[in-house]
C-alpha cells in the first residue's frame, strides 16, 4: 500500500516516511475513514490560530508572575500554578459541603473524588499526546481535545460535530469562569455587609453592597494588561494565606464531640455535597497550558510528577479545613467559612475584610478567560464590518454586559452555597469527570483502553458518576434556589 500524499502546506504528515507512527496510523484496513479524519484534521490546523483559547486560559496559569510568555517555568514554579489554579472560594465552602454528607461518608468520598479527578485529568493529558503527535501545532487546548476526539472519531457520522464539540467545551469553560464571577459577587458584599451589620443598627439588603462591587468591578475590569494585574494577584495570594493561617486557628479550637455528628446524612442532601465538592476541582482547564508552560514538561506527569504532588497538597488542604471548620460548626456551617467567624472581635472583622479584598482582586483575572473566548468571535464574525473606533466602543458595553450578567445571578440568589452547588453541579462536574472519559473512550477504542477493557469499564463508571451529580445536583440547586428566590428558604447562608 502507498503512502498517502505529501501534505506539507497543512503541517500533517508532511513526511509520512520518515514519521514511523503517523505512517502506520494512515496504513489501516479502514485507510478511507482515517485518511478522511486527517483531512478534517488539516482544516483544524488551519484554523488553529482563530479558535485557540489556550492563550485565554493561560492568564489564570501565572496569575503570580505576570505575563504568560516570558519564559518556561521550573517544577516548583508549576507547582505554586497548580495549588493557585485549584483553590478559591471553594475551600472556604467545604465546611458547609461536609455537612451535607456526615462526618465519615464525607471524607472517603471526597478522596475518592480526588482520585477520580486526578485520573481524569490525566486522561486528557494521554489525549493530547496522541492528538500532538499527529499534527504539527504546539499548543492545543481541552476543546482542542475534543474537536480532534470528534474529528478522527472511528464512526464517520460523528464527524460534523467535531466543532461543536469544542464549542461544547468551550462553552462549559465559559460558564464555569463567570459562575466563580457570580460566586464572587455573593461573597465580597457578604463578607462587608456581615461586618458593617456589627456597628449600624439598620444595614441595607445584600443587593445594596452588590450594586456598589458591580460599579468597582467595571472599573477595576478595563485594566486589561496582565502586567498590571499581577501585583493585584500576588496581594490576593498573600492574603488569602494569612486568612487561612487565621481561619484555622481558630477553628481548631472548642471543636464539638465527634459522636455529636451523622456518620451519613440522608441520600437527599448528598447531590448538594457532590456538587459543592466538584466546584473544589476547579482546574481542570489550566491541566494542558501547565504543561505546555513547563520548562520539563517530563516531570509533570509520573507517580511523583509535579500535578500528582499538587492535586495531592490541594486535596489535603481542602480536607483539613473542611473537617476542622466541620467539627467546629457542624451543621450551622456556612457557605463560607468566614462568615462562621465571630463579628464581634477586630482580628476576625479584619479577616473578613481583608479576604473579601483579596477575592475582588481576583475578579478581573477570573474574568479575563470568559472575555477572551468570547470578544474574538464575536467581533470576527459579527462587528467585522465596521472601524475601530465603533467596534472598540462594542467591545466596552460586552466586558460591561458579561460582568452584568455575573452581578444579576448573585443579586437573584443571594445565597452563596447555592450559587456554588450549582456552578460546581454544571460546570465543574462536566469538565472534570465526564468530558475526560468520553474522550479518551473514543480516542482510544477499540485497541487501547486495557486488557479485557478495563479503562472502558472505569470510564463508564465515573461518567455515570458524574452523570448523576450533574442531574442531581443541578435539580437539587435549582429546587433550592428557586425556594430562595420564591419562599425566602434556605437565603441566609
Amino acid at each position: 500500500m502507498s503512502n498517502p500524499p505529501s501534505r506539507s502546506s497543512s503541517g500533517i504528515l508532511a513526511e509520512p516516511a520518515a514519521n514511523p507512527a503517523a505512517s502506520s496510523y494512515v496504513e489501516q484496513p479502514d485507510r478511507p475513514l482515517l485518511y478522511k479524519a486527517q483531512e478534517d484534521l488539516t482544516s483544524l490546523t488551519s484554523h488553529a490560530d482563530e479558535n485557540n483559547e489556550n492563550e485565554a486560559i493561560a492568564p489564570l496559569v501565572s496569575s503570580i508572575y505576570g505575563e504568560q510568555n516570558e519564559c518556561k517555568t521550573t517544577k516548583l514554579e508549576t507547582l505554586m500554578h497548580i495549588i493557585k489554579g485549584n483553590i478559591g472560594t471553594g475551600i472556604l465552602a467545604f465546611p458547609y459541603a461536609l455537612s451535607k454528607a456526615g462526618i465519615l461518608f464525607g471524607p472517603i468520598a471526597f478522596w475518592i473524588m480526588g482520585i477520580m479527578t486526578l485520573y481524569c485529568m490525566h486522561q486528557l493529558l494521554r489525549c493530547h499526546d496522541h492528538y500532538q503527535d499527529r499534527i504539527s501545532r504546539q499548543k492545543c487546548d481541552f476543546g482542542d481535545v475534543m474537536r480532534y476526539t470528534l474529528a478522527t472519531c472511528r464512526w464517520r457520522c460523528v464527524h460534523r460535530y467535531a466543532k461543536l464539540g469544542k464549542f461544547i467545551i468551550d462553552g462549559f469553560i465559559v460558564a464555569t469562569q463567570l459562575g466563580f464571577c457570580a460566586v464572587y459577587f455573593v461573597f465580597v458584599p457578604a463578607s462587608i455587609k456581615q461586618v458593617l451589620d456589627h456597628f449600624f443598627t439598620h444595614s441595607p439588603p445584600i443587593q445594596v453592597y452588590q450594586i456598589f462591587m458591580l460599579a468597582l468591578v467595571i472599573g477595576f475590569s478595563f485594566i486589561r494588561n496582565l502586567k498590571l494585574l499581577a501585583p493585584f494577584s500576588l496581594a490576593a495570594n498573600i492574603i488569602t494565606i494569612g486568612g487561612l493561617i487565621v481561619i484555622m486557628q481558630y477553628i481548631v479550637r472548642d471543636l464539638l464531640p465527634v459522636k455529636e455528628f451523622p456518620l451519613i446524612t440522608p441520600s437527599a442532601e448528598w447531590p448538594v455535597f457532590f456538587a459543592t465538592a466538584m466546584y473544589v476541582f476547579e482546574g481542570i482547564g489550566l491541566v494542558l497550558p501547565i504543561q505546555q508552560k513547563m520548562r520539563e514538561p517530563e516531570s509533570y506527569r509520573g507517580l511523583f510528577g509535579v500535578l500528582n504532588i499538587g492535586i495531592i497538597i490541594v486535596t489535603t488542604l481542602y480536607f483539613f479545613v473542611g473537617l476542622f471548620g466541620y467539627l467546629r460548626y457542624g451543621a450551622d456551617a456556612r457557605g463560607s467559612i468566614t462568615l462562621n467567624l465571630p463579628n464581634d472581635q477586630i482580628l476576625y472583622q479584619f479577616t473578613k475584610i481583608m479576604y473579601a479584598i483579596a477575592v475582588f482582586l481576583t475578579y478581573n483575572l477570573q474574568f479575563y478567560v470568559p472575555f477572551s473566548l468570547l470578544w474574538p468571535r464575536l467581533s470576527r464574525k459579527v462587528l467585522y464590518k465596521y472601524g475601530e473606533d465603533t467596534i472598540e466602543k462594542f467591545e466596552h458595553a460586552f466586558r460591561i454586559g458579561l460582568i452584568f450578567i455575573t452581578f444579576l445571578v448573585a443579586a437573584i440568589i443571594p445565597n452563596l452555597g447555592l450559587v456554588i452547588s450549582l456552578v460546581g453541579a454544571v460546570a465543574s462536574t462536566a469538565l472534570s469527570i465526564i468530558f475526560p472519559p468520553i474522550c479518551e473512550s473514543i480516542t482510544f477504542w477499540p485497541d487501547g483502553l486495557g486488557r479485557y477493557k478495563w479503562q472502558l469499564i472505569l470510564n463508564l463508571i465515573i461518567i455515570s458518576f458524574g452523570s448523576y451529580v450533574f442531574i442531581a445536583g443541578t435539580t437539587l440547586s435549582v429546587s433550592n434556589i428557586l425556594s430562595c428566590i420564591r419562599l425566602g428558604v434556605g437565603c441566609d447562608n
